[in-house]
């Protein structure tokens, strides 16, 4: 739907006349523009400002998207990246978003639904061909036009990001790969992950991964299996693939257009390619080897927006922002809620980001942007996460949300006990490394002289759990943290020091630590 114009917007860029909008989202805003001729154009004003670095990969990519096969895409036709606000124009798509078609008429069914999945993956075989990453890849991004599905809005560069791009993941939540929320740079295999999840929302109308709040997505990509109920039984396992939290595990858009089709390769080969993020070429064959997935919770504490942002149903590409500023409310941090906001800590167009240390990575000393393997994850292994229970409109016996209550580990054998000097009450106060990270929170540990468990609890956000007892010096003791409840399991290390305890904390993967000093209660 094409609205008008605001009082401040312009009326004309370069030969192009504005006569409406067509969107707006976090980066600018689309316009519906007509050339000389008087046909229809589609141009993207980019509002966020761009620095002299983005401008300069802003032009490359322009060059390299004007390769792309337009027959699947919105043809770039010009553009002008040397203006305080550049803008791009492209060739008008009439017809609706994926996302305004799905949400105003239902899921796609039957062969309205095969044309989508393999229109789209044709377009990104072409995007990836070219050597463009999409990095944005959604519903919203997809145009239902009248000669089938067009892919729009691919390879723009965005600010924050560098020829390394270590700023973090450029993406609506929804639709981000496991290693974009911990860190890793956007890739072809990200984009294939990104359509998965697109398929799975065209098929069922409902998130692959959910929809209540930006840190529970997050957190649930992270650690769960998607809920592909609904999606047809010829497509299911070929989205499962795409959605496989290792990103060595999927096909790249190629090979993905060929298993559409009826002409699979094989599964390795064509994943450890979709993880290079290379497009032409044969793979290293010392990599085909399957890698760990992606399962563990990342976080802490945070506070964390109420709910995700549907966003514009723009129509013409318009990329929303990624998340609401992280607000309000200490309502207790249910596991999907916090250990996905340590997962959002990267650097993001919104206020709300971060930088977290990467799950991934590089390691193709060239930097290829998908090349990736897994980091060592520090400390204990993490508990396996419990189901949300307050998903909205989710059937939790269906969704594959919830898995097995974590196990209570022993103590390994040592017979370790806590010694006379650690038993009692213990209250302090406790901050995030780095700084400003997540909230600080107080919290209160009991320990008996002679067990080798001991009581955690977090009084302001009504956690509590178990402390058992791994290894016991003189003077440090080192606990895991399960059966925390609504909180996230981790490492927590006690060291005397005087008439008080040091407390340190981590997550499973190392990648946030609370650290305080406790005094003795009484």
């Amino acid at each position: 739907m094409v609205a008008p114009l605001a009082p401040d917007d312009p009326t004309s860029l370069g030969a192009f006349r504005l006569t409406g909008r067509l969107g707006e989202g976090g980066q600018g805003v689309v316009y519906l523009g007509h050339d000389a001729a008087g046909e229809p154009v589609a141009v993207k004003v980019i509002k966020t400002g761009l620095d002299p670095a983005v401008r300069t990969r802003l032009a490359r990519e322009l060059d390299a998207m004007r390769s792309v096969a337009p027959f699947c895409t919105a043809r770039v036709l010009t553009a002008e990246v040397d203006r305080s606000e550049p803008y791009i124009v492209s060739e008008y798509v009439d017809g609706p978003s994926l996302q305004q078609r799905v949400s105003d008429g239902g899921p796609l069914r039957g062969g309205e639904l095969e044309r989508l999945a393999v229109g789209t993956a044709t377009a990104l075989t072409a995007i990836h061909a070219a050597g463009i990453v999409h990095r944005d890849f959604k519903p919203g991004n997809v145009l239902l036009g009248p000669d089938g599905p067009r892919v729009v809005d691919f390879g723009i560069a965005r600010q924050g990001e560098s020829d390394t791009i270590t700023a973090g993941p450029i993406g609506t939540p929804a639709y981000l790969a496991p290693e974009q929320i911990a860190g890793s740079p956007a890739s072809a295999a990200s984009d294939v992950f990104a359509w998965g999840a697109t398929v799975v929302f065209a098929a069922t109308g409902h998130r692959a991964f959910g929809g209540d709040s930006v840190a529970a997505v997050l957190h649930k990509i992270m650690t769960i299996d998607p809920d592909v109920t609904g999606v047809p039984a010829p497509l299911r396992a070929t989205v499962g693939r795409c959605l496989a939290k290792d990103p060595a595990s999927r096909p790249t858009a190629r090979d993905l257009l060929l298993g559409l089709v009826g002409s699979a390769p094989d599964p390795l080969v064509a994943g450890v390619a979709a993880a290079d993020g290379s497009v032409r070429g044969e793979p290293d064959v010392d990599r085909t080897r399957p890698r760990q997935p992606v399962g563990q919770p990342v976080a802490h504490l945070a506070n964390v927006p109420d709910a995700m942002p549907a966003g514009p149903r723009d129509g013409a590409g318009v990329s929303e922002p990624l998340g609401t500023e992280p607000s309000g409310g200490r309502r207790g941090r249910r596991i999907g809620l916090i250990a996905a906001v340590a997962a959002l800590v990267v650097a993001v167009s919104v206020a709300a980001a971060f930088l977290l240390p990467r799950l991934f990575t590089t390691s193709d000393p060239g930097g290829s942007p998908g090349s990736t393997t897994p980091a060592g994850a520090q400390g204990t292994p993490a508990a396996t996460t419990t189901q949300d229970p307050t998903t909205p409109g989710d059937d939790p016996t269906d969704s594959g949300y919830g898995t097995d209550p974590a196990e209570e580990p022993d103590d390994g054998g040592t017979g370790a006990t806590v010694p006379a000097a650690f038993a009692g009450t213990w209250r302090g106060h406790i901050t995030p490394t780095p700084a400003g990270l997540t909230g600080e929170y107080d919290v209160e540990i009991e320990l008996e002289a002679g067990e080798d468990k001991g009581t955690w609890k977090e009084p302001a956000n009504s956690c509590e759990g178990t402390l058992s007892l791994t290894e016991a010096a003189d003077s440090v003791l080192t606990f895991d943290l399960v059966d925390a409840g609504q909180c996230v399991p981790g490492t927590v290390r006690l060291e005397r020091k005087g008439g008080a305890l040091t407390y340190r904390w981590n997550d499973a993967l190392g990648a946030l630590e609370y650290n305080g000093d406790l005094a003795k209660a009484g």
